[in-house]
């Protein structure tokens, strides 16, 4: 059976994005935080995706001959500040999990499915991937930065039968979609700006990766898939 690696398993959309593959795929779940329930297929790796030593240990775990997709889903966002009171190492940090992280993994990956000439890669990027947000300057610029990384990626790996997408979620019902621990009445102010006025489940994100790890997706590449409830529509 082939198998697929995914960042940020544990928790959130990630779970959910696990519960799907394992119906067609062995799962390589590389996180910090153990999964409350371990599932049958699943193989769980203690990874900190800020340390290039950490990622490289956990490459030589898994049998890359098997591999055929990678789903980065780990992400940081860091606290709702202005830019002014963002340190170098929080910026650091939420670069190196949202994008230096898939840079690491892909350039081990991409290797192993040039040999098989078939890979697909996915990037869960953000709504912020499009449009800008006040007092998330960081994780915007980052979200923007997987975008240029899959297109490049598909530009460069296509001929090789080697897919790169991105999908650009909204508000999803994860601790991390709604934080009205920091924002006071965030649920409501995501509820106004969002045309579909609700969130997003984390097996709506779960069922667009599906598709696109699957042999019928081929022939997009470097797209990014936004499903965000119209949020950037308007």
């Amino acid at each position: 059976m082939n198998s697929i690696i995914v960042t940020g398993g544990s928790g959130g959309i990630g779970r959910s994005i696990v519960s799907n593959l394992l119906k067609n795929y062995t799962v390589y779940n590389l996180d910090t935080k153990t999964p409350e329930n371990k599932f049958a297929g699943e193989t769980f790796l203690r990874v900190d995706l800020t340390s290039a030593d950490n990622i490289n240990s956990a490459l030589y775990s898994i049998k890359k001959e098997t591999l055929s997709g990678f789903v980065h889903c780990a992400g940081f966002g860091g606290p709702f500040i202005d830019l002014t009171k963002v340190s170098e190492d929080l910026w650091d940090k939420v670069f190196a999990i949202n994008i230096k992280a898939a840079f690491l993994l892909s350039k081990e990956i991409l290797p192993e499915f040039k040999k098989r000439l078939y890979g697909r890669i996915i990037v869960i990027a953000s709504s912020q991937s499009i449009v800008g947000a006040k007092n998330s300057v960081a994780y915007s610029a980052s979200k923007h930065a997987l975008i240029g990384f899959v297109k490049s990626l598909a530009d460069e790996w296509g001929e090789y039968g080697i897919t790169a997408n991105a999908i650009s979620p909204g508000y999803v019902e994860t601790p991390m979609g709604v934080q009205d621990s920091q924002v006071s009445n965030h649920r409501q102010i995501v509820l106004d700006k969002t045309p579909s006025k609700r969130t997003a489940s984390p097996e709506e994100i779960a069922r667009v990766v599906d598709f696109l790890i699957s042999k019928d997706s081929g022939y997009i590449n470097g797209a990014n898939f936004v499903v965000d409830g119209g949020i950037t529509a308007i």
